[in-house]
C-alpha cells in the first residue's frame, strides 16, 4: 500500500484577505515598546492598550514579543496593532551562537521576528526594524487612507510598508513569509477580540446573562450561562 506523503498542515492562504484588507509597516524608533505605544496614542488621539505577546514556543518558551492595539473605528473594524520586532534573546539561544574561543558575552543579543542577519525568525531583505505595524480594515473602507497616516508618527523612520502579499513576493522564501504574516494578523486579531469581550463583560458588571428572576410565567428554566448576543450591547453611544 502506498504511503501517504507527509505535508505541512498550514491553513490555506486562499481566503487570507478575502474579508478584510491588510497593510504592514516596519519602522525604526529609539523608544521602548510602552513609550512607543504611548506616543502613537498621543499622536492619533485614540486609546492604545497592551493586549498580550506573540510567542515563539517553537524557538524558545521565553520568547515573547509585546503587542499593543488601537482602533480607528470599531464599526468598520479598522485596527492598528503595534508589535515589537525584537526582544532580548534568552541566554540559551545567545550562547549557542557564540564562539567559545572568544570568551563570554559582552552584550545581550536581540532576537528578531524579521531581520537581515543575526538571530531572527524570518530572514528579511530589509534592514532591521524596531516595530511592525499591522493595519487591518473591512473591505468597505479604503485601507490606504489609514496606511498613509502611519509615516506621520513622530520620531520614526519607515523601513518598508506594503500589503502582506507584496512584502512576501519581495522575499526569497515568499511562502514562509506570507504564512508567518498571516499568523501574525490572525493571532493579533484573536487577542483584540478577547480584549473587546473583556471590556464588554466589565461594562455589564461581569454579567453576560439574565437571571431567571427577571422572567415572568416561565414554562422552562433559564440556563445560567445563557449569553446575551444583541448588537445593541455594542452601540458606540453606550
Amino acid at each position: 500500500m502506498a504511503k501517504k506523503k507527509n505535508t505541512d498542515q498550514i491553513i490555506s492562504l486562499d481566503a487570507f484577505g478575502s474579508a478584510k484588507d491588510y497593510w504592514l509597516c516596519w519602522v525604526k524608533s529609539p523608544l521602548p515598546h510602552f513609550s512607543f505605544a504611548a506616543s502613537v496614542q498621543q499622536h492619533f488621539k485614540f486609546p492604545c492598550s497592551f493586549i498580550g505577546n506573540i510567542l515563539l514556543d517553537d524557538v524558545h518558551e521565553d520568547l515573547a514579543f509585546p503587542m499593543y492595539y488601537m482602533s480607528f473605528s470599531e464599526e468598520f473594524d479598522i485596527n492598528l496593532v503595534i508589535l515589537s520586532n525584537h526582544v532580548t534573546a534568552p541566554t540559551e539561544i545567545s550562547m549557542g551562537e557564540q564562539n567559545p574561543l572568544l570568551g563570554g558575552l559582552l552584550f545581550e543579543d536581540e532576537y528578531y521576528l524579521f531581520n537581515k542577519q543575526g538571530l531572527t525568525k524570518i530572514p528579511f531583505s530589509y534592514p532591521m526594524a524596531d516595530y511592525v505595524l499591522l493595519l487591518s480594515a473591512d473591505k468597505q473602507v479604503d485601507i490606504e487612507d489609514y496606511a498613509k497616516l502611519l509615516p506621520s508618527i513622530p520620531n520614526i523612520q519607515v523601513v518598508c510598508q506594503d500589503t502582506p502579499q507584496n512584502i512576501a513576493q519581495s522575499q526569497k522564501k515568499s511562502k514562509n513569509v506570507l504564512d508567518f504574516l498571516q499568523y501574525l494578523f490572525y493571532e493579533s486579531e484573536a487577542y483584540v477580540k478577547d480584549l473587546r469581550r473583556r471590556r464588554l463583560f466589565k461594562k455589564l458588571h461581569n454579567k453576560m446573562s439574565v437571571a431567571e428572576s427577571n422572567y415572568i410565567k416561565l414554562r422552562f428554566p433559564v440556563e445560567d450561562n445563557r449569553v446575551i448576543v444583541s448588537d445593541l450591547l455594542r452601540r458606540e453611544d453606550y
